[in-house]
């Protein structure tokens, strides 16, 4: 029953025209008890040109609550993390439900202001994130993954697929839902909460191993709704939903590229997983605000139960502390993309390195 009430709200927050923030992730990680709310479909174009300038084209909001991240340090089980805030430059975020996403790639670290309907281009140095290119798009992406050719991909949910061109433009793809791509070679998977996963082989989509995910009587496989879906090395990690025996459970899966399930965790309590990535040490999973961290064979070795705290950000100013993304930078170090929504109903992304896991 879980399954379909969570379905019901996707779509339902899905057609709001006014509907809120919920960039990348699928529909209900829960805090205090209310679903978190997910950004309006836009509408679909074939291209969109670039900015020229690395300043914003749009007149700033000026927020009355101004974040000063600074680094701070959490324990999780046994592992000492450090979180380490790198400042972005240029103009993201705003008044209303902004919504961010992230992925890196080449040297560069690329953010999706989804409401806004911009992406941004930076080069991370030390403590700093130095703008070098903002692109003006005719609709918002809730996704971005890196291929293994360093090619940007953008995805939106129930919509069409974009890649970022070399030359600032975005070039519509024949393929719709959330798009995550190998860094190591040509495959790439698409999923969408309850809708069939399928795989990408040589620029052609086909079905992966999981079918009729939404249909107990058809269902093929174990899974039953997807929230996240990462691909690190060999590995694809699907957080979601499991059935088996006739339960339900949240689960984290690891499966190879043709589908074969490599280790499946036990039945977890978060109500969603709103960020996943894999690391030498294991797994980190985020629910919102929670960060649970896992063993290679998905047992649990620690968790910090709220990162808001942690941070600093504990007080009347800030309502939301959400992390969105985990991703490489490339030199092993664990990028961490936060969404923070402030009392005075403007938000901001926060970037940190995080190390220690």
């Amino acid at each position: 029953m879980k399954r379909y009430v969570a379905f019901l709200l996707a779509v339902c927050m899905i057609l709001s025209v006014a509907a809120l923030a919920g960039c990348g992730k699928k529909v209900v990680p829960v805090e205090n008890g209310n679903p978190a709310p997910v950004s309006g479909a836009e509408s679909a174009v074939d291209s969109a040109p670039a900015s020229d300038n690395a300043e914003s084209t749009e007149a700033a909001v000026v927020s009355t609550v101004t974040l000063n991240p600074t680094a701070f340090t959490a324990k999780a089980g046994d592992y000492d993390l450090s979180f380490e805030p790198i400042a972005l430059g240029g103009n993201t975020g705003g008044a209303g439900s902004h919504d961010f996403c992230g992925d890196y790639s080449e040297g560069k670290y690329y953010l999706s202001d989804k409401n806004a309907k911009k992406v941004f281009v930076y080069t991370i140095n030390g403590t700093t994130a130095d703008l070098e290119k903002e692109y003006d798009t005719e609709t918002g992406f809730e996704k971005i993954t890196a291929n293994h050719n360093g090619d940007i991909l953008l995805s939106q949910g129930i919509f069409e697929a974009y890649e970022l061109l070399r030359d600032g433009n975005f070039d519509k793809l024949p393929f719709k839902h959330d798009l995550e791509c190998s860094k190591k070679e040509d495959f790439a998977v698409l999923t969408w909460v309850n809708a069939d996963p399928t795989v990408i082989h040589n620029g052609e989509e086909g079905p992966w191993v999981f079918e009729n995910i939404n249909d107990d009587e058809k269902r093929v496989g174990k899974l039953s709704m997807v929230f996240d879906c990462e691909i690190v090395g060999d590995d694809v990690l699907i957080g979601g939903t499991y059935k088996d025996n006739g339960e339900e459970n949240y689960r984290i899966g690891i499966f190879d590229y043709d589908g074969n399930e490599k280790v499946m965790s036990a039945a977890a309590d978060p109500v969603g997983y709103s960020a996943l990535y894999e690391t030498d040490k294991g797994v980190i999973s985020a629910n919102v605000s929670k960060l649970y961290l896992h063993s290679g064979d998905l047992e649990p070795v620690g968790q910090i139960k709220d990162l808001k705290t942690e941070a600093g950000f504990d007080s009347a100013d800030v309502s939301t502390f959400w992390v969105k993304d985990f991703c490489d930078d490339g030199d092993g170090n664990l990028l961490m993309l936060v969404y923070v929504k402030k009392t005075d109903d403007t938000t901001e992304p926060l970037l940190y390195k995080v190390t220690g896991f």
